[in-house]
């Protein structure tokens, strides 16, 4: 999936991916942060992989990585380790909906098998990827709690929640996308000239239809 750098684009990846920073630098706790300890491993449920899937989906996937590299540096400065582990897990969505557009642009299916490759995909590759990340990188930046027999179960333990920050993140910002008039979407500059955009053709319907099933 190509990418754009023209003035329009420009300005929007700039004002999305302050949106990004915004939600980490200055989290609404109990609403835009929510914070659980599943099995006494620490798990956060945020807003922040929403924009970045709207860049995705009306920017293409360099300026998606750029925003996951933005939100790198707003958790960074204060919290390395978190930024670490937020930024593979947002990258790692991203890879999943990349994965699932190369497929649907071979093959012919209808809108709604490809939101549903676009959650599956988004969701398993997010999930295994940290599966795989965590188990070495938690008894690296915090030894005092992990060994890496702790790391393993704390990486299972953490696939569900893993899953339902993958569907919030792609369902929210399939929704948020399409809740914008395609007027106002082709005047801004969101996904105009993008040959093959299978995520284009979903229509708002089915993605709210898909919100609604989800839940």
């Amino acid at each position: 999936m190509s990418s754009r750098f023209d003035s329009k684009s420009i300005a929007l990846l700039a004002i999305f991916s302050a949106m990004v920073a915004m939600l980490e630098v200055f989290p609404v706790v109990g609403i835009t942060d929510l914070k659980f300890f599943p099995g006494g491993t620490p798990f956060t449920l945020d807003w922040t992989g929403i924009p970045i899937v709207i860049i995705f989906i009306g920017l293409g996937m360099i300026s998606s990585v750029i925003s996951i590299a933005v939100m790198f540096v707003a958790i960074g400065y204060r919290n390395f380790p978190g930024a670490v582990f937020k930024g593979a897990a947002e990258l790692f969505t991203i890879l999943g909906l990349l994965a699932a557009k190369i497929i649907i642009d071979k093959k012919s299916f209808d809108k709604r098998t490809n939101l549903t490759l676009f959650l599956i995909l988004g969701a398993a590759i997010r999930t295994l990827g940290m599966f795989i990340v965590n188990i070495p990188l938690l008894p690296v930046f915090y030894p005092l709690f992990y060994t890496t027999e702790s790391a393993i179960i704390a990486s299972t333990v953490l696939i569900p929640w893993n899953i339902l920050q993958a569907t919030i993140n792609i369902i929210g910002g399939m929704i948020l996308y399409y809740l914008i008039p395609e007027n106002l979407r082709i005047q801004a500059g969101f996904g105009r000239k993008r040959e093959g955009n299978i995520i284009e053709e979903l229509s708002k319907e089915e993605v709210e239809h898909a919100s609604d099933s989800d839940a």
